[in-house]
């Protein structure tokens, strides 16, 4: 189940989606209080306040920000293929009554630089602002239905089900511009049913992937409402471990992850079950605090990295500087994860050197009594293939600062679950698939409390933890415990 070929959490069209909105929104809520001050312009009657065009248009774009952060909070780039309208336009109401009120305010309170020319100038931007971001919003809604006319952008589906049920939702998926492609079913096996919707149906979901070498599949959609518990965990385990949507027609019981919402299909009411509320916005959000606070921390850590690069090449100048090691990312994909080298290079490991496997140089250095201790922990103290410089770096982590490179090029987070082999995400057991939902993180839960001294047993507790419970204010958290512990040196081998 781990590392299925075709995983990819990420959903570039949602953040296409999302980039359009975020524009937009912002262009027309600007649009709106400058047109707003034109109409009470149009009256004939003096401003209260003085304020320049050309000021008053500066100060307008400078609150796009605070409107994008309105728009999210109330909910409105959680963007869903069929998302309602009647909910969004409600939303849209809250989010500029709610926005226009709050600048009225502060306004109120500005005795020295009052924001609006006249009272009723934030009056007719609301009136303005709510049909204009509706409309803009509709025109976003026409360029993605258009985008998926030509096939661009669609989701990739997978229903399991061949019932009437399943024929109505697949009649929904097939529908023209739907944002969806149908590309298989999965039915009993007793059943003779050949194609759905245009699709073929297959004996067993694995089948069915197996079917389509090299596809994207985004979501499976199970509308089959009699399967049992266990076969609707496994069928959920299998999505998350791949990295994809997966949704069904409630039932009698009950399977709704923290990050769950209720959703509609052709009136049907779905439950959309995900392991993380990294989506949408969350994502978008959590990418530009991973690249803001990389670069940052790159810049203000350089002459560090520098000086340790120099050491480096002093202390084993026919040696490499930096180290890289093959770990599970993202869906199940295979990263590399860059190290300033901690080790002799002597007894550093892989597949094309002396000693293959860490257990190769424990014996091989007459320390085989180590060996199981490090298959249990995948570490061990006072470690004696580890250099005196290496000793130090590990001590104070400054051997994992090249990995802010990773987190700038997106292969890791600052944040995330602990970057493991494929070996250690096969002790993960039912709880894998937890893991693959997240980028791993150069830093997370286990390094703040405990680190190299909690088991790993608790580690991986703490991983699942972060998974299901993720936001931003939590990442803020963690990278602010991390300096504090490393600054401790606080449990690092």
């Amino acid at each position: 189940m781990h590392g299925i070929p075709w995983a990819r959490f990420t959903r570039r069209r949602e953040m296409l989606h999302i980039a359009m909105l975020v524009v937009l929104d912002s262009i027309a809520m600007t649009s709106a209080f400058e047109l707003g001050r034109l109409v009470r312009d149009s009256e004939g009657r003096p401003f209260a306040h003085v304020i320049s065009d050309a000021h008053f248009t500066a100060m307008m774009a400078a609150l796009s920000p605070l409107w994008v952060v309105i728009f999210a909070i109330c909910g409105l780039y959680h963007v869903q293929v069929h998302g309602g309208r009647v909910r969004e336009v409600g939303r849209v109401i809250a989010a500029v009554v709610g926005g226009v009120m709050l600048l009225i305010s502060v306004d109120y309170y500005s005795f020295k630089n009052a924001f609006f020319p006249s009272h009723s100038v934030p009056l007719f931007a609301l009136l303005i602002g709510v049909p204009l971001v509706i409309l803009e919003r509709q025109v976003v809604r026409g360029v993605m239905r258009t985008m998926f006319g030509t096939g661009r952008g669609l989701h990739n589906v997978i229903l399991i089900g061949t019932g009437p049920l399943a024929v109505r939702i697949a009649r929904e998926l097939t529908k023209p511009k739907s944002g969806y492609r149908l590309i298989a079913a999965v039915g009993r096996s007793h059943e003779r049913l050949r194609m759905i919707g245009g699709a073929p149906v297959f004996s067993t979901l694995e089948s069915a992937v197996a079917a389509f070498p090299g596809w994207r599949i985004d979501e499976i959609v199970q509308a089959e409402v009699n399967v049992s518990p266990a076969e609707a965990t496994r069928l959920m385990d299998y999505a998350n471990a791949a990295g994809v949507s997966y949704r069904f027609v409630p039932d009698k019981y009950d399977m709704y992850a923290a990050a769950s919402r209720m959703t509609t299909l052709d009136g049907l009411p779905v439950m959309e079950v995900r392991l993380t509320s990294l989506e949408g916005w969350g994502a978008v959000g959590k990418r530009m605090f991973d690249v803001l606070g990389s670069i940052l921390l790159i810049l203000v850590f350089s002459p560090l990295l520098v000086g340790i690069a120099i050491a480096q090449k002093v202390a084993e100048p026919g040696a490499p500087i930096f180290y890289f090691q093959q770990r599970i990312g993202y869906g199940g994909r295979q990263i590399e994860v860059v190290k300033f080298r901690g080790m002799i290079w002597k007894y550093c490991t892989g597949p094309d050197r002396e000693f293959k496997t860490p257990e190769d140089a424990f014996i091989a250095m007459g320390r085989a009594e180590l060996v199981p201790e490090f298959q249990m922990n995948q570490k061990v103290p006072d470690d004696p293939r580890v250099s005196r410089l290496g000793a130090f770096l590990r001590r104070t982590s400054l051997d994992e600062l090249p990995q802010l490179f990773n987190a700038l090029s997106g292969h890791l987070s600052l944040v995330g679950p602990r970057p493991i082999t494929q070996q250690e995400l096969d002790r993960y057991g039912t709880q894998a698939s937890s893991f693959l939902a997240l980028k791993p993180g150069i830093t997370g839960l286990w390094q703040v409390y405990g680190r190299s001294s909690t088991t790993y047993e608790e580690r991986v507790k703490l991983d699942v933890y972060y998974v299901e419970n993720w936001s931003l204010s939590m990442d803020v958290s963690i990278l602010a415990r991390t300096l504090v512990s490393v600054a401790a040196r606080k449990g690092a081998i």
